[in-house]
């Protein structure tokens, strides 16, 4: 079953005001099932590290649901647990599917999200601890030791490569063309091979990604943000010929030329 049709059968289920166990097993297996399906090529080992704890979290949550702690401090310890879960999925996700070369210029930012998404998981582990049956405090006390010992940090490679896209945006180079093309393309190159993006597919790929990510800064109005997507937008349709044409986007037209952004 492909995954949009699992999407489609669990909203059909809907939210019932009592969700059963079986109903939260379904709904846990199926965001392990998106997890383990995660293929990132940068922040490797943060996502590495905090994939198998993330995953025992999402494998004991329904015995903790089933357990229905009535106490007010009880829901919310579960409460806080479900948010904190939505928190860990969505920057592991985020890995996975955003625009790699975004990626390589905000990895201090994300390996930050990753360290606040540890915190929020052991602070509502935490919680729950207090308000649950001993056999599954256990294995609680199991998963906070595997938290306590994460630390996350940018492979020194990783940092290298956030570091060079960010020169090139720097230079502040109106898109015009010049003699200077040369140096762009071979420290593009270098840099988007290092990313993984070494074919038409993972090019295409880049490119919609990066044009997500200009829709969600314009309606965020991110002017800044959406100035420098629009550069690297730029640079990888620029470079695309790189690569063998054998996928194209229909709506991936040249467009405008953007101004060059300033990075700080």
């Amino acid at each position: 079953m492909e995954i949009s049709e699992i999407e489609d059968n669990l909203h059909s289920i809907g939210e019932p005001k009592v969700r059963t166990t079986a109903y939260m097993r379904t709904v846990y297996s199926f965001s392990y099932m998106r997890i383990k399906m995660l293929d990132p090529t940068y922040m490797v080992e943060c996502v590495r590290v905090f994939v198998p704890v993330y995953v025992k979290v999402l494998a004991i949550f329904p015995e903790l649901e089933a357990a229905r702690p009535r106490s007010t401090s009880g829901i919310q310890a579960l409460c806080a647990l479900h948010m904190a879960l939505e928190k860990t999925k969505n920057i592991l996700q985020h890995c996975s599917e955003c625009s790699k070369l975004y990626l390589a210029i905000t990895g201090d930012s994300v390996v930050l999200k990753f360290e606040k998404a540890r915190c929020a998981l052991e602070d509502s582990l935490r919680r729950v601890e207090d308000v649950v049956l001993q056999s599954i405090c256990c294995q609680i006390a199991e998963i906070l030791n595997e938290l306590e010992g994460i630390e996350f940090s940018l492979d020194p490679m990783e940092k290298q490569i956030g570091d060079d896209i960010i020169a090139l945006l720097q230079q502040g180079r109106k898109f015009n063309g010049n003699c200077n093309d040369n140096n762009e393309l071979e420290s593009f190159h270098q840099a988007a091979s290092k990313l993984g993006i070494t074919s038409s597919r993972a090019a295409l790929r880049e490119r919609r990604a990066l044009k997500k990510l200009i829709e969600r800064a314009q309606a965020e109005e991110d002017k800044r943000k959406e100035s420098i997507v629009a550069y690297l937008l730029h640079l990888i349709r620029k470079y695309s010929k790189l690569f063998r044409s054998e996928f194209s986007d229909d709506n991936d037209s040249q467009g405008s030329t953007p101004c060059s952004p300033t990075v700080q």
